[in-house]
């Protein structure tokens, strides 16, 4: 198994790509999310659009559901394509087509059309589970926001590579929250971490100095990424200083993680 990270930036970064990732096992490839950047991510990777098999969607903003319109018409449009495997929380998929994608997919020439019509629909339930190409990814909630009248969830995956049985758990957006989240830490052998760096806490993502205070057995085996632009352009000292700090670093855009019985090995990007 390998997981590449298309993108390591936040939603407004202008030099590294928003924060995608493709997971590749048996010559598949899985997108977890698709930004509106995700054309340009998935070619800066050499990649396309008709190499991906499956698509998840941790959440419902435009950094990690930008480009969903532009696969939905590709693959629509494509008669040598089948339509990407959609795996999403079924609390999310009225509000994806209602609220997001309706407006510029319902309507074709002599056709109205559904989010079906685009994707092969997987709706995940209670059980907080898929599995694909012999992973099994678990879903994760946390809460994003808080908008004053309900909590607006992400859904962060712990990810199993089956044949060597290691842990990846990626906390998709998320506030800081290390009681809630204790138990997939502990789980987890590498952490892929939400990481703001602005000078100003959003609230809404983990930040840096929130992390700081982490365990650190959490630290040792935690990546960050999500981060600003102020990362990209002072980067060697942020990595010097995330290291310092306990830990494993700020991921590069285009590195992989490859996977196997023989242990996990972080491969810079491309």
């Amino acid at each position: 198994m390998e997981i590449q990270f298309l993108g390591t930036g936040s939603a407004f970064c202008l030099h590294n790509h928003q924060s995608n990732l493709i997971v590749k096992n048996n010559d598949q490839l899985l997108l977890v999310d698709a930004g509106g950047d995700i054309r340009f991510s998935l070619k800066n990777a050499g990649y396309h659009i008709q190499d991906i098999d499956a698509l998840y969607i941790s959440h419902l903003h435009n950094d990690h559901i930008g480009g969903m319109e532009y696969i939905a018409l590709y693959t629509y449009f494509n008669p040598d394509q089948d339509p990407l495997k959609l795996f999403i929380h079924q609390t999310l998929i009225n509000e994806l087509w209602e609220n997001a994608l309706k407006a510029g997919l319902s309507s074709v020439q002599n056709k109205i059309l559904t989010l079906q019509d685009y994707f092969d629909l997987h709706s995940i339930g209670s059980e907080l589970l898929f599995e694909w190409q012999n992973i099994q990814f678990s879903l994760v909630p946390t809460p994003h926001i808080f908008n004053g009248t309900e909590t607006v969830f992400t859904f962060g995956l712990m990810i199993q590579d089956m044949d060597s049985g290691y842990r990846i758990y990626l906390t998709g957006d998320t506030q800081f929250n290390p009681k809630k989240n204790k138990a997939a830490y502990d789980e987890a052998d590498i952490v892929i971490h939400d990481c703001e760096t602005s000078e100003f806490k959003s609230g809404v993502h983990s930040h840096y100095d929130e992390k700081n205070v982490l365990d650190s057995k959490v630290k040792r085996k935690t990546y960050l990424w999500h981060y600003q632009d102020n990362v990209i352009m002072d980067f060697d000292s942020w990595q010097k200083k995330s290291k310092k700090d306990g830990f494993r670093g700020f991921i590069t855009k285009g590195a992989r993680f490859v996977i196997n019985k023989n242990g996990i090995e972080y491969k810079e990007s491309y």
